[in-house]
């Protein structure tokens, strides 16, 4: 197994990237860009970044990503804003060759996937209240849930990052403005539901750091929750994941999106989104994917860093 760096350095000064993935058997990072329709690779050993896979048809932003390590499938979820519209799209991960698109939802944007255990992909929709699910074994996709209290405020993004809980039993959704968290009934009966969130604030109105869920990650039981300046680390009281205690950690270097999981360890990835699309300003360079330290975590509950961003 190669060791793994701290930091890689993204070669792009404009892609503006997205979304972060890992390959665990061969030891690549996948990075996606917002701007000029690429998705790189970047080995984990030597730190060189190469093309994966360059859009040639209509231009696409791509964001979220995942590896389905087993089935040799990455899975990237890819929009046109203007218009709106969404879908997600299937690569052999190995080859670079596109296997499906399923192209989602008309109205909206498809933002953020994750992977069941059986490979099926569940898709958040930030401008509707929609999951849609995808199965490239049948070809097959339709909305997994609609429920109007995941409905975005108009103008702002609401459903951003999800994941499934290590139980399997649920999805868990990241909600971006005002901040929060859904509990999504996967494989049980029930409603989706909001998380009750304690200890640090979760949603902190015009923080600079902590401007809403967006990518997430299990390490664990603990969920990780990227922010564009900090990520917030919440441990679950119940095995039900219905509440949780937060914990607030400033980032190293502003400019978050999302996450992934390498060796125990939280990779997040500089991108520079809230900065230069939101804000107007010129990206931060260079782009980068860094290890978060999770010892940052240490203090306790209750305490808001008020360390600059």
């Amino acid at each position: 197994m190669s060791e793994i760096r701290d930091v890689y350095t993204l070669s792009s000064p404009m892609s503006l990237p997205e979304g972060v993935a890992f390959d665990a058997k061969t030891r690549r990072f996948f990075a996606t860009g917002l701007l000029g329709g690429q998705i790189t690779q970047i080995d984990a050993d030597t730190g060189v970044e190469t093309l994966f896979h360059q859009n040639e048809g209509d231009a696409l932003q791509f964001s979220g990503a995942k590896v389905d390590a087993l089935r040799r499938r990455l899975w990237v979820c890819g929009s046109d804003i203007s218009v709106p519209r969404g879908g997600v799209s299937v690569f052999d991960v190995d080859s670079g060759a596109l296997l499906h698109h399923f192209p989602l939802v008309a109205g909206g944007i498809c933002n953020d996937v994750c992977l069941d255990a059986a490979g099926a992909a569940y898709v958040t929709d930030s401008f509707q209240p929609v999951i849609f699910r995808a199965d490239l074994e049948t070809r097959s996709s339709s909305e997994f849930v609609r429920d109007p209290q995941m409905a975005a405020p108009m103008g702002q993004f609401g459903l951003n990052g999800i994941d499934i809980t290590p139980d399997g039993t649920h999805l868990i959704a990241g909600f971006t403005s005002p901040s929060k968290l859904f509990l999504i009934p996967l494989t049980v009966r029930g409603a989706v539901q909001e998380i009750a969130l304690s200890g640090d604030p979760f949603a902190i109105p015009g923080d600079r750091q902590f401007t809403g869920a967006d990518g997430i990650a299990f390490i664990d039981e603990t969920l990780y929750v990227v922010n564009d300046g900090g990520v917030q680390a919440v441990r679950f009281s119940g095995r039900n994941y219905s509440a949780g205690r937060v914990k607030n950690a400033p980032a190293p270097e502003p400019g978050l999106t999302t996450a992934t999981v390498v060796d125990g360890e939280l990779y997040v990835i500089k991108s520079e989104v809230v900065h230069a699309m939101h804000m107007r300003q010129p990206p931060r360079l260079p782009f980068k994917i860094y290890r978060f330290p999770l010892s940052a975590f240490a203090h306790p509950p209750g305490h808001v860093s008020t360390a600059p961003a």
